[in-house]
C-alpha cells in the first residue's frame, strides 16, 4: 500500500472514530405518529398526546403563535421557576404534539445558578422579523420569524449580557393538534450579544 494512502486511511479512521468526521451528522429520525402496533413483535411510537393549551388563546394567526411561543422561550423568573425547563414548558403551550413530545436540552442551562444567585428575571421583547422573503402559507404550513431581545435584571441592580436572537418557526395547522396553527419546529439563530 503506497505510504500516502496509508496515512490518509488512517486520518480518516482516526476522525471517523474520535467523531471528527468532516462528513455530516446522520439525520435523526423523524417521530412517528402512528399508533403502538399489535402482536408479538416489535411496538411503533405511540401518538403523540396532544399539547397543552393557552385559555382563551384562539391559535388562529400562525404569527401569534409563534411570538407567544418565543415569548415564553425566552420568559423566565428565578423567584418563581423551579428551573430554566419551566420556560420550555410554557412555550409548549404553542407547540405541536410532536415538539411537545420531545425532551428539551432546557434543564441543562449553565447560568441558571448565576441567575438564581442574583434572583434573575428575564422579559423577552419580540418582534416580526423578516430578512428573507419566507415561502407562502398554505392551509397546513406556515413559517415566521422573530427578533427576540432578552436582558437578564436581577436584585441589587445586577445585570448580565443582552442576548438578541432570531428564531424561524416552522408551524402546521390540523392533525392530531386541532385546527388551530402549533409550532412544529423552530431554529434559533444568535444575532449577538451586547
Amino acid at each position: 500500500m503506497d505510504a500516502r494512502i496509508r496515512v490518509t486511511t488512517a486520518v480518516a479512521i482516526t476522525l471517523a472514530v474520535t467523531g471528527c468526521a468532516t462528513s455530516p451528522p446522520p439525520t435523526p429520525p423523524t417521530p412517528s405518529i402512528n399508533r403502538p402496533t399489535t402482536g408479538t413483535g416489535p411496538t411503533g411510537v405511540a401518538a403523540p398526546v396532544p399539547p397543552p393549551t393557552q385559555p382563551g388563546f384562539s391559535y388562529a394567526d400562525p404569527g401569534q403563535v409563534c411570538r407567544r411561543f418565543v415569548t415564553a422561550l425566552y420568559s423566565a423568573d428565578t423567584r418563581r421557576d423551579t428551573g430554566p425547563a419551566d420556560a420550555y414548558q410554557r412555550a409548549m403551550r404553542f407547540a405541536s404534539s410532536t415538539l411537545a413530545g420531545q425532551s428539551a436540552a432546557a434543564d441543562r442551562d449553565g447560568r441558571w445558578a448565576t441567575w438564581a444567585h442574583h434572583r434573575v428575571h428575564l422579559t423577552a421583547e419580540v418582534e416580526p422579523f423578516a430578512d428573507l422573503p419566507q415561502p407562502a402559507d398554505n392551509g397546513i404550513t406556515a413559517r415566521r420569524a422573530i427578533r427576540v431581545t432578552v436582558t437578564p435584571l436581577g436584585e441589587g441592580g445586577w445585570r448580565g449580557w443582552t442576548e438578541h436572537s432570531i428564531i424561524d418557526c416552522a408551524l402546521i395547522r390540523g392533525g392530531p393538534d386541532g385546527p388551530g396553527w402549533r409550532v412544529a419546529g423552530y431554529e434559533i439563530r444568535q444575532a449577538g450579544l451586547r
